[in-house]
């Protein structure tokens, strides 16, 4: 059974780690104008949040469970996860809710890596990844929106846009015509492109 938990998303760009005199390390997160230093289990938190792998919804308690792995208590963990979510460096998000239009408003998607067009072994598919090596396999309307995203400063102009496209193109089917469906679309699969850094979450700072 599907989870009813919302999914739990990481906002920001990973800029390498920070190393002091003493021989300590903090990780740089760049999210909007803001860049911030977490430590280890902070990092950690906030990468497990980008999902290990396609199939991957991270949720509460889904990065608790992982983390106790990495012997992170769940108290640890959930502290972390709050402290996150209150900086913006963590969103937790229902993708079917009204509430996920707003953060639409206020994020972008970036991408990261190139766009190789039609998938070689599945033509319905999109491939998104490195020249001669695709890494990740998406919707036509979820690469429209991620292809095109770096020129709208809100995803949820990008679904618009997409959608507005599919139209015109004569495509009838109401996951891709409709804004709305576009963006649900894109946020219950958006860790299929996280985990492989095929795109980043960033904050909106300019109308």
């Amino acid at each position: 059974m599907a989870s009813t938990e919302p999914l739990l998303v990481p906002i920001g760009h990973d800029v390498g780690a920070l190393y002091t005199d003493e021989g300590g390390r903090r990780q740089q997160v760049r999210a909007g104008l803001d860049l911030v230093e977490l430590a280890d289990p902070e990092y950690v938190v906030w990468l497990l949040a980008h999902g290990i792998d396609d199939a991957d919804r991270p949720t509460r308690s889904s990065v608790t469970a992982t983390a106790a792995r990495l012997e992170l208590t769940a108290d640890d963990t959930g502290a972390i996860t709050d402290r996150l979510v209150a900086d913006g460096l963590l969103a937790e998000l229902d993708p079917e809710a009204e509430s996920a239009v707003e953060f639409a408003r206020g994020h972008q998607l970036v991408p990261l890596l190139m766009g190789l067009g039609p998938d070689a072994g599945e033509g319905t598919l999109q491939a998104i990844g490195l020249y001669g090596r695709p890494i990740a396999q998406v919707s036509g309307a979820v690469y429209d929106v991620w292809a095109w995203s770096h020129l709208t400063p809100q995803l949820w102009v990008g679904c618009q846009d997409a959608a507005e496209v599919a139209r015109r193109v004569g495509v009838t089917a109401p996951a891709e015509i409709e804004a709305r469906a576009v963006l649900t679309g894109i946020l219950k699969s958006v860790h299929g492109l996280l985990c492989v850094r095929a795109a980043y979450l960033d904050r909106r700072e300019f109308a």
